[in-house]
């Protein structure tokens, strides 16, 4: 086995037994997973919007606070809360942004500010309101069963197309977007997918097309959401979007499968019901 291969494989498990574990603690109280979730979301945002000041970007770093705001008022006010406090901190950052460039005469052109508005808003949606959702989806009738074999679904279709794709992997799955994935890995995170689509039926006690289609989703999420990262990340010309976790890079990259799979799942267990 090539040791280049392996040499990373210890630190990466560790790193990820260990966030699952936080992970399955967090379960024992919904207020107690808002505040993972809103952990993910401040560090995530803050990762993210460091990446587009340095490629000329110019998006608040305040934006990872207001990104803790956007979590946690989804768990006191539900989806009232979730949109309202979107909408209020895109207002603010926006406020902030242009209080800014007034105060310190700051000469940029006028696409540029309305590019780094869109940037804001981007960071918003995209990271602290996709992972609202999983509040949302703890906060249905058996809410903890379906975060659990959400997040443990994308775990098994990231793990699976990981393990398979870095030892086995031959043929280019995106070469121009992701060089790493390959079709060998996609392959095994279709079997992870269909694992955790009939875990999902367990829990939840669905059937088994239910099943079928839950994973299904979360594979078309999950891998969207990976090669959406590739493309941030190549457009903002980082490797990783951190360093916090070994073997894995930043938050951000550890947890861009599930951004979209939290909306993606709360919305498929509404056919369940």
């Amino acid at each position: 086995m090539d040791n280049a291969k392996t040499k990373t494989l210890g630190p990466r498990l560790a790193v990820g037994f260990s966030l699952g574990g936080v992970f399955i603690l967090s379960l024992i109280h919904p207020l107690a997973l808002t505040s993972l979730v809103a952990l993910a979301a401040f560090l995530g945002t803050g990762e993210i919007t460091k990446a587009m000041r340095h490629a000329g970007w110019h998006v608040p770093s305040l934006a990872r606070f207001f990104a803790v705001a956007i979590v946690f008022l989804t768990y006191f006010f539900g989806p009232t809360g979730q949109w309202l406090s979107l909408v209020v901190s895109l207002g603010l950052l926006v406020f902030w942004r242009v209080g800014y460039l007034v105060l310190y005469r700051v000469n940029q052109s006028f696409k540029q500010t309305l590019r780094d508005f869109g940037g804001t808003a981007f960071t918003l949606v995209y990271i602290p309101l996709l992972l609202s959702f999983a509040v949302r989806l703890m906060e249905r009738e058996g809410g903890v069963a379906w975060v659990f074999g959400l997040v443990f679904t994308v775990a098994l279709i990231d793990t699976f197309g990981y393990l398979i794709g870095r030892f086995f992997g031959r043929t280019k799955f995106a070469p121009g977007i992701s060089p790493k994935k390959t079709w060998e890995g996609f392959a095994a995170s279709v079997v992870g997918a269909l694992v955790g689509g009939q875990i999902i039926v367990m829990l939840t006690e669905t059937n088994w097309a239910f099943g079928l289609l839950f994973g299904v989703t979360i594979l078309i999420s999950s891998v969207m959401g990976d090669l959406s990262e590739s493309l941030i990340k190549r457009d903002l010309n980082v490797k990783d979007m951190g360093d916090v976790l070994p073997g894995h890079g930043g938050v951000l990259d550890r947890i861009d499968s599930l951004l979209p799979s939290t909306f993606v799942g709360y919305l498929v267990s509404m056919l369940a019901f």
